[in-house]
């Protein structure tokens, strides 16, 4: 799904950027990459969004705070998956502050100082924030961080006592801090904590606070290097084996990864569907350097190339089905085959599947949606129009989404020969997004349209050739205009759906 979203994001696709990575932080919360590029999506998102797009990001962000913050003690969990929602609908200092009090409850203090990082790039002046930043800080003895942010206070507050001596104490720690690690680096180059029993083992606690941050790829494989040590002694737990097969798939050592997270569900006793998951996203990626190897060392054929492609294919297929045999009642590895077999264009396969996906209610309305374009490309235009009105009845703000179930409703409006239909809701979007899809189009052939007729009434001499320019406005109107390809996967669905298996 991370490799899906960067070739969605290269094309400034933001929105479904921003769904794919949502999906993927929330089941793999410690992956860095992905929650550094959804953040960065999601900027580009707020920032493209105007009128009433914007109020209605912001609305439907606002509701996910207020629902979040009553269930911060009860399920602190699903508060910070209502934090993500309301950030992925409205990137902000609220839901930025909202996930900091979500990562607290949860306490994952990595995310929470992240979060408050992120409201200081906007507000860089906000001491409530710089406080809360200071205490987490700590925490974790960031003493330059803790530093910086003192003597922040003490530009904002230039004649506070408290302040000054705050930050001499800060300066303090900081010196002290430096010559520590100066003295552990001179005594042992390879930066790992000798304990008491003589041997070279990385500590934990060390362990866990490089983990909280890991930014550059020379980080990630410095923190592979010392969960290896923990591993050879016998010390690995479940969460090492699971963060190690992580940082190998950050860095494409998949048959690594592979093993890691073979010897992680042997611990467990059983597959979680993380993990087989991971093992998927590994064994495809394997799957697709071998096909650029065949490109670059040989000339092979198109149907060897189709041939390798289609034994990926297969084999997601495979996985998925798996999946659905053993996880019965997990209604998201439902949505997750019927998206793969929607962008390999299996729609009767895909249809099945979205049917029994809309019963996930956080997956019902685009599932609804897809349902409707599996009717749609199987010219069932009547089912398709009442699955995208029962849709759009459910979906209270004018947001991407619901805007892409009406434009749906009107090409299948279109393609029943409904001009006025049709036209009505081309305009309901063209008023909110003039530059969505092709609707300024539709909307200017339709004034066109009516603008030839007013004059053809006007300047008709004989009634025939009124007949006759009837005739053929009526035929322009009546019969749909090519749109064979409306309703079947985007290019962006079909270059992914290798990929689609790491939903």
């Amino acid at each position: 799904m991370y490799t899906r979203a960067l070739d969605v994001i290269s094309k400034k696709n933001y929105d479904y950027g921003v769904s794919l990575l949502k999906d993927l932080v929330k089941a793999v919360p410690g992956f860095w990459d992905a929650r550094e590029l959804l953040r960065s999506a999601e900027i580009k998102k707020a920032q493209q969004l105007t009128g009433f797009q914007k109020i209605a990001g912001q609305a439907k962000a606002k509701l996910a705070i207020v629902k979040g913050k009553l269930l911060l003690s009860k399920d602190p969990r699903e508060a910070l998956n209502l934090a993500e929602e309301a950030l992925a609908s409205f990137y902000s200092n609220e839901g930025l502050h909202f996930l900091y009090e979500a990562a607290m409850a949860m306490d994952t203090s990595y995310l929470a100082i992240d979060a408050l990082e992120r409201f200081l790039e906007n507000d860089p002046n906000n001491e409530k924030v710089i406080e809360e930043l200071i205490v987490l800080l700590e925490g974790i003895e960031d003493s330059n961080r803790v530093l910086q942010l003192r003597q922040k206070i003490v530009s904002l507050r230039p004649n506070d006592l408290k302040a000054q001596a705050n930050l001499r104490a800060a300066a303090a720690t900081a010196t002290m801090a430096q010559n520590a690690a100066s003295a552990a680096a001179a005594a042992e180059k390879s930066k790992v904590t000798t304990k008491t029993n003589g041997t070279n083992l990385p500590d934990v606690s060390d362990l866990e606070r490089g983990d909280r941050i890991i930014r550059s790829e020379e980080d990630i494989k410095e923190m592979i290097r010392r969960y290896e040590k923990l591993v050879e002694a016998g010390q690995g737990t479940i969460e090492i084996h699971r963060k190690l097969g992580e940082f190998y798939q950050r860095v494409n050592m998949h048959e690594k990864a592979i093993e890691e997270f073979n010897r992680l569900a042997q611990m467990q006793g059983v597959l979680d569907l993380v993990v087989d998951k991971a093992i998927e996203r590994s064994n495809v990626a394997l799957a697709e350097q071998h096909i650029e190897e065949m490109i670059a060392t040989s000339t092979p054929t198109p149907e060897e190339l189709n041939e390798a492609r289609k034994s990926i294919t297969n084999y997601q297929i495979q996985c998925g089905l798996a999946r659905i045999k053993n996880y019965p009642n997990d209604l998201q590895v439902r949505y997750d085959l019927a998206l793969l077999y929607f962008e390999l264009e299996m729609i009767d396969k895909a249809l099945e599947e979205f049917q029994h996906a809309k019963l996930n209610p956080q997956r019902k309305l685009i599932s609804m949606i897809y349902i409707g374009r599996c009717f749609a490309i199987k010219e069932q235009y009547d089912m398709a129009i009442d699955i995208f009105e029962e849709a759009i009845k459910e979906m209270p703000y004018l947001d991407v989404q619901k805007m892409r179930a009406i434009y749906y409703l009107g090409a299948a409006y279109e393609r029943m020969g409904k001009a006025d239909k049709a036209f009505e809701c081309f305009k309901q979007i063209y008023s909110a997004n003039v530059n969505y899809m092709d609707v300024a189009e539709k909307v200017k052939k339709h004034y066109d349209r009516l603008r030839k007729k007013e004059e053809a009434s006007d300047t008709a001499a004989a009634p025939q050739a009124t007949a006759t320019h009837e005739a053929v406005d009526i035929q322009e109107d009546g019969n749909a205009p090519e749109l064979d390809d409306t309703f079947a996967p985007t290019d962006e669905e079909i270059a992914a759906g290798n990929e689609s298996s790491r939903s």
